[in-house]
């Protein structure tokens, strides 16, 4: 489990980084005592491709310098997650925790702070 994720200058970032953090440590709790997922795993994807579509229908619309290697860094997530076996409970848990939560924690830590930042100097509204 991930008790927080480090906060950005853009306060809707935060918001719905709190909220996924919320969805994924009920995933993770479901992989480790081997439940059923499905219904998690799903609830949790839809709200990582809400998450990355809110960041990106911003990052459109306020023409961010960084838009395309921050929207192909989503998408490449977005595929290991969809390409994911949930029934391979010992793979998930590798996966989530070796991999998924670093790179979230990188990705907020350098890519969303820049991106938060960039929002906050220019006042944008979501």
């Amino acid at each position: 489990m991930i008790q927080q994720l480090n906060q950005v200058k853009f306060e809707p970032m935060n918001e719905i980084h709190n909220k996924e953090l919320v969805v994924l440590n009920n995933l993770l709790e479901a992989i480790k005592n081997k439940e059923s997922i499905d219904d998690k795993f799903k609830l949790f994807l839809d709200d990582v491709k809400h998450h990355f579509e809110f960041e990106q229908n911003l990052m459109e619309k306020y023409n961010f310098f960084a838009k395309v290697p921050h929207t192909m860094e989503h998408n490449r997530i977005i595929s290991e997650l969809e390409s994911l076996d949930l029934n391979d409970y010992e793979k998930l848990d590798k996966y989530f925790h070796q991999e998924f939560i670093p790179w979230l924690k990188n990705h907020i830590d350098t890519m969303d702070t820049v991106t938060a930042g960039f929002f906050d100097m220019i006042g944008a509204k979501h």
